[in-house]
């Protein structure tokens, strides 16, 4: 079935490198020209499709960069949200709760975050304009802007999954890739996400160091307790031993599964579903018969799953994840900017 799926899916694939191609060569070339902003602006994103850890790497960044004191807002495209145009998702102050208005994950950065605007617009030129009118920030952080050129960025980051190997295969078997490996040319600072949880091949270490690019590992670091949907904590050490469902709708569930698994909680089973799932009545009861049926004591999703979940009798947990970065990449950012 892979292999059929794969057979009508190589034309379509093939003819958008081809496009993705000629955007980057015009935009290489100055035929097409990027906006430049009256701010410092540092994007992060990827060339495969999901499952890097943008999401904690702009909080990181973001609150890295407040700490030295730079006022900072975000701007992203909000992807699957149900609106269009330019969306304030808080001024800082405010705590959304509509992630169908502005997409999962500027949820939980507005979550997570104090004192940073964010917007989410498909039209980055004019969300960033409207953060610079309405905010004043020194930096804009891009999410997921590596494909989005009509931006002028003064710092290009691109994650790089240590996973990558097995991820390669969940949406083509034959690439996952938004872009081809060449497109790392136009970064600044490559993170190696997850170096922690997957080994680094040689094979990918050799790869990435042939583009002569600051190079930084990075580590997730799971928070010493569970939230349920109220924000009320359990501490880890209350959970150790107990029997576990997890669920989760993200681009690389391998990983999230690894960060459960070396909490020390027994995982019984693991549904995976489409990443950025909306979860529906049909998909609750799901989770709720398999949790039935393996008899588990709790059920574990990540943060962004977590914001998509109704009210329910189910006893489902979330677990924090920040990302290290390292004080190297972060002075790094810093000499960049200024």
């Amino acid at each position: 079935m892979r292999t059929f799926v794969n057979m009508v899916l190589l034309p379509l694939f093939l003819v958008y490198q081809i496009i993705i191609f000629f955007r980057n060569y015009f935009y290489d070339k100055k035929i097409f020209k990027s906006t430049k902003l009256p701010c410092k602006i540092i994007s992060v994103g990827n060339i495969t499709i999901g499952g890097t850890g943008k999401t904690p790497t702009v909080i990181a960044i973001a609150k890295f960069l407040q700490q030295h004191n730079k006022s900072v807002a975000i701007l992203s495209r909000g992807y699957g949200r149900k609106s269009r145009g330019t969306q304030l998702v808080t001024d800082g102050l405010t705590n959304p709760t509509n992630y169908k208005l502005f997409g999962d994950e500027p949820i939980l950065m507005a979550n997570s975050l104090l004192r940073i605007p964010i917007i989410v617009d498909e039209n980055r030129v004019r969300g960033g304009q409207f953060l610079i009118d309405n905010y004043h920030p020194e930096v804009i952080i891009l999410d997921d802007g590596f494909q989005h050129r009509k931006i002028h960025r003064d710092v290009d980051i691109v994650l790089v999954n240590s996973n990558i190997s097995k991820i390669a295969n969940r949406i083509f078997s034959f690439s996952n890739f938004r872009e081809p490996w060449t497109s790392l040319k136009r970064a600044h600072i490559i993170l190696l996400t997850k170096s922690d949880i997957v080994p680094l091949s040689s094979k990918l270490q050799l790869k990435l160091e042939k583009f002569r690019l600051p190079l930084f590992k990075t580590n997730l670091s799971p928070a010493p307790y569970l939230l349920d949907n109220e924000n009320n904590q359990i501490i880890l050490d209350d959970v150790k031993g107990k029997t576990a469902l997890l669920f989760s709708g993200i681009g690389d569930p391998e990983s999230f599964i690894k960060t459960i698994q070396n909490l020390n909680i027994n995982i019984l089973d693991s549904i995976n579903f489409s990443d950025h799932k909306n979860y529906s009545k049909s998909d609750i009861e799901k989770i709720r018969n398999t949790f039935k049926e393996i008899n588990a004591d709790i059920i574990i999703t990540t943060e962004k799953d977590i914001i998509k979940i109704s009210e329910t009798d189910l006893p489902i947990y979330s677990i924090p994840i920040a990302m290290d970065t390292g004080k190297e990449s972060y002075d790094k950012i810093l000499q960049l900017i200024d």
